[in-house]
């Protein structure tokens, strides 16, 4: 060992760490190549390529403190926030990966914050491709990509200690976002692995990360055993919320102050660390189960245990005053309203009312108002109640839902659920089963659509979790069918314009690549991940409780995003629809068209849809077989200042389908989509208030005679709390 350590130093000295430009560039070459080295045995180096499996516990501490600037003494603020969390971590071959939430400190709440334990504040491991900080994602440093963009230098090598290292210090060489790290790395002089490393970032957010590793020489392998990080806000763009923006407690925000300065540090440390004796793993594919046993005393003596040293004055007077203060402002409760309220809900004791049914607009109903809303687990958790009840004052109608839902088994979310809706429904529409609820202040398309037809329908629905990734969803239903204008579908000889159907509806959504976590009260998905594909098969069945139609549809959607490393993002939907058999008008497809049938641009000026084709007319097209293309392309945010930051869009979307029978739909005109339909444009979204502008351009074999008749001009709404 001695003697091979001698010799690269020896080589090293040849080369030289003269002052002229030659032996710089020999030293950067030196320095590269051991990364490249470094990189190359990634493979023989991480503990998750190289080991069958393992597990390590691990205790972290998270606190975010004003402090001032010379004395480095606390300063009282709402802001300040402590947090602890003691976890058992496994990992098997074949990327299983499991966080077991043993206990969790959180002063002020009753519950644990959930949310917290599925957010990534830094990589935990250095091998990644990528290195995160926060939201932020870059190229790391042991990455072919990271070996272009990172400049290397080789500071010095250590011989004399047991497991002697190169330091390898790292800059970027460009001003490129994704590659703003720089640092060192001490880079194990026989294995290349990594004995320790230094990560900093200072845009925006000033963050240094110190991962730790102990050499395990049964194993032959350095081990990551310690992490810890500081991070600062070095302007607005920099701000970090633990509990979200408008929560004062566990706020990490930028001030021009020069007296006082916000710091978040983090500590992770990792002990009992077991290569061959293993506790056995969950095998539901939860990432996190957080089912924390409540008969443990989680006292301060069972901390001490776990703490590398014990609470500071100024960490325990932060935990007081954030425990008093939260419970004071019962911040706990306006969490939940918060989430509650971008969910659609505002939670009144044990019922939540629905905000969606509160006032609406549309060109059949006019002015659609009332209330509507669900029991929550205040009065059961086992079952729940809920409807809606609106008026529509242009068509001087009632329309209402009574439901209710029963909680069968918890573990599998098998929930079985009954319902009786009078309603009116869009004509074409194609609503997925497990589509997840959204709100908008606005419903973009719900303002321009003209055609509907009503509906009388009882149904029972079983919803079952296959696995946490696999949602499946089965639909009975009985529906009587009324037309709000002129339309009959001719069918066997016979005209119907009133008509009944039976219908069996059963949807899968398949999500391979989210991040589950389980708590008390529910199996959720804490980190989305893509694609997401559904499937809907619907099939009708003639003369099973008086059913008029027999038809099948097949429906088949995948979502899919792409987060780019420089904070742009590419959004794609590639859809299928096939109807198959004697499909009315009212349940074939549409293309989501979002253009009022009005003559000039400004007529037509409304809200922008999400999933919408905006330059298509509504009722212009209508198919019984239909394949769309929407893909988005947001660019990084403009940051103009803290409130003030604009989103550009590029948008194109395409459609192309077929109607079969056409001539059976009669009272009514429509086209087709064979030929093939395209739109583009932009948008750029959060102007002022949420506000933005969108704008598409119609072209291909359906652009119209009339240049403006194919422009369409509309504002964007994006808002949250």
């Amino acid at each position: 060992m001695q003697i091979k350590t001698l010799f690269c130093i020896l080589l090293i000295s040849i080369l030289g760490f003269g002052q002229n430009k030659q032996a710089d560039n020999t030293v950067y070459t030196i320095a590269e190549g051991i990364i490249a080295k470094a990189i190359e045995n990634i493979s023989k180096n991480s503990s998750e390529k190289v080991l069958p499996a393992f597990q390590f516990k691990e205790y972290s501490k998270g606190v975010i403190q004003w402090q001032d600037k010379a004395s480095k003494t606390l300063i009282p603020s709402e802001n300040n926030y402590l947090f602890e969390n003691f976890s058992l971590h496994q990992f098997q071959q074949k990327k299983i990966t499991q966080e077991t939430v043993l206990a969790s400190n959180f002063p002020g709440f009753e519950e644990p914050y959930y949310p917290l334990f599925g957010k990534t504040l830094h990589t935990t491991s250095i091998y990644e491709k990528e290195y995160k900080i926060l939201n932020k994602r870059f190229y790391s440093p042991l990455s072919k990509k990271g070996l272009k963009e990172y400049a290397f230098q080789l500071s010095k090598t250590v011989s004399n200690v047991q497991n002697p290292y190169h330091i390898i210090t790292f800059l970027p060489k460009s001003k490129q976002a994704a590659a703003q790290l720089e640092g060192e790395l001490y880079i194990d002089v026989t294995s290349f692995a990594v004995q320790q490393a230094t990560i900093k970032h200072v845009e925006n957010i000033e963050s240094t990360t110190i991962h730790e590793f102990t050499y395990f020489e049964k194993e032959g392998l350095w081990f990551p055993v310690k992490t810890t990080s500081q991070l600062k806000p070095l302007n607005a763009s920099g701000s970090y919320s633990l509990f979200g923006k408008n929560i004062a407690a566990g706020n990490m925000w930028y001030k021009e102050d020069e007296n006082s300065e916000v710091t978040f540090s983090l500590i992770s440390s990792r002990f009992d660390v077991q290569f061959s004796k293993m506790d056995s793993i969950n095998k539901k594919q939860i990432d996190i189960l957080a089912l924390e046993d409540k008969n443990v005393e989680t006292s301060s003596t069972f901390w001490n245990s776990y703490r590398e040293t014990t609470l500071t004055e100024e960490e325990l007077a932060i935990s007081i005053d954030a425990n008093s203060f939260i419970k004071y402002k019962n911040i706990e409760n306006k969490i939940k309203k918060i989430s509650d309220f971008n969910k659609g809900y505002y939670p009144i004791g044990f019922f939540d009312l629905d905000l969606k049914f509160l006032v609406k607009y549309n060109n059949y109903e006019g002015l659609r108002s009332g209330l509507g809303g669900i029991t929550n687990e205040k009065l059961s958790k086992n079952f729940s109640v809920g409807g809606y009840l609106v008026r529509g004052f242009k068509d001087e109608d009632y329309k209402y839902q009574i439901a209710a839902n029963f909680l069968v088994r918890k573990d599998s979310n098998t929930i079985i659920g009954v319902a009786y809706t009078k309603d009116v429904e869009e004509i074409g529409s194609n609503t997925p089963l497990l589509e997840g609820r959204s709100f908008t202040l606005f419903e973009p398309r719900l303002l321009n659509i003209t055609q509907f037809y009503k509906h009388k329908t009882w149904q029972t629905t079983v919803q079952h979790n296959i696995r946490p990734n696999i949602n499946g969803l089965l639909q009975l239903s009985r529906s009587t069918i009324l037309q709000t204008r002129p339309y009959t579908f001719f069918n066997d000889g016979t005209s119907f314009s009133k008509y009944a159907l039976s219908e069996a509806k059963l949807g899968i959504l398949w999500t391979p690549f989210g991040k589950y976590m389980e708590t008390p009260e529910e199996i959720n998905e804490y980190e989305i991940g893509y694609p997401r594909i559904s499937t809907q098969i619907t099939q009708s069945f003639k003369n099973v409780l008086e059913s008029d139609f027999s038809f099948t549809k097949i429906d088949v959607k995948i979502d899919h995003v792409i987060k780019h490393l420089n904070e742009q993002i590419t959004e794609i939907i590639l859809e299928g629809n096939l109807g198959l058999g004697d499909i009315p008008l009212t349940h074939a497809y549409h293309a989501y068209p979002n253009s009022p049938n009005k003559e000039t641009i400004l007529d037509r000026f409304s809200v922008a849809g999400i999933r919408s084709f905006e330059t298509m007319y509504f009722g212009e097209f209508f198919s019984t077989k239909l394949a769309s293309l929407h893909i988005k392309h947001r660019f990084k945010p403009l940051v103009i200042f803290s409130r003030l930051k604009p989103e550009f869009v590029l948008i194109t979307r395409h459609a192309i389908g077929d109607f079969t029978h056409e001539e059976n739909h009669q009272k009514i005109a429509f086209n087709t989509l064979e030929k093939g339909y395209s739109e583009s444009g932009f948008e750029i979204n959060k102007v002022i208030f949420g506000f933005g502008f969108s704008f598409a351009y119609r072209y291909g074999a359906y652009h119209l005679p009339n240049f403006e008749d194919n422009i369409s001009a509309k504002f964007t709404f994006n808002f949250k709390l």
